[in-house]
């Protein structure tokens, strides 16, 4: 495991992937921030959209609002079936090592680097908005929400990024990968939340989109954080991360590798 875990680093370093999802990330962050001053200050409020959105509200766009999990996911796809279309999966697999090492640990290193990402991101995030908007009054106990809501959309898309390598563990194809990859991104909320609305009618007491765990991403608060919220949140996360890290594990023990 250590040394298929050193074999993932050697990769990464060399990997222009994570660097160009991560600017890109960045710059669009840097550019709604912008375009948001540059509004207010057409209006004559003198940049008070950005004003009354505050940090937290940025935050919660950012990274409820999908664009935070869209950079790390695609760059997770290009990372999980590259070893595919390169011919790397096959050539660490007939070295001898066990199956269920090999895809745990490009599991756990993609979840991880993908981590390390959305963490650079919550940092750019903050550091804009404090040029921009500036420090809020309470400014500790801004922070201690910030914190807590960061630590919560980082265990959130821990989950998603299991999701994500299954999808592609199954696909092993890019553009299949990145496309069903985006489609659950964009549509899966919509679609649970229409689940919701056709039981609502039906006069069913069943809610989905409380399990769901990018509606979870998205209805996620950035303050005043309920008990049964956050238990919820961390129960779904832990769940949504497993299961597939199974059914991807299954799926690479028994598919053969072209």
């Amino acid at each position: 495991m250590r040394n298929l875990l050193y074999g993932e680093w050697y990769r990464w370093k060399k990997n222009k992937a994570f660097w160009i999802c991560l600017l890109s990330a960045a710059g669009m962050i840097l550019l709604v921030y912008l375009t948001m001053t540059a509004a207010g200050q057409a209006m004559g409020a003198g940049g008070d959209v950005l004003q009354e959105t505050g940090i937290s509200g940025m935050a919660a766009q950012f990274a409820g609002g999908g664009l935070v999990t869209m950079f790390g996911m695609i760059f997770l796809c290009i990372w999980m079936v590259s070893d595919y279309t390169h011919g790397a999966m096959k050539n660490v697999v007939g070295k001898g090592y066990s199956r269920m090492k090999v895809f745990l640990a490009k599991h756990l290193f993609g979840m991880a680097v993908t981590l390390i990402m959305n963490l650079i991101i919550f940092f750019v995030i903050l550091i804009i908005g404090l040029v921009l908007i500036g420090t809020p009054e309470g400014d500790r106990l801004f922070f201690q929400n910030l914190l807590i809501y960061f630590g919560l959309q980082l265990l959130f898309g821990a989950a998603v990024s299991s999701i994500v390598i299954a999808i592609c563990e199954w696909s092993r194809n890019m553009a299949a990968g990145i496309g069903i990859t985006m489609a659950v991104i964009i549509f899966s909320p919509l679609l649970v939340q229409g689940l919701d609305l056709l039981f609502s009618v039906l006069r069913l007491n069943i809610s989905i989109s409380r399990y769901w765990i990018l509606n979870l991403m998205a209805d996620c608060p950035t303050e005043a954080f309920p008990l049964e919220f956050l238990f919820r949140g961390i129960l779904m996360s832990v769940i949504w991360l497993l299961l597939p890290l199974a059914l991807g594990a299954a799926h690479f023990r028994k598919t053969d590798i072209g």
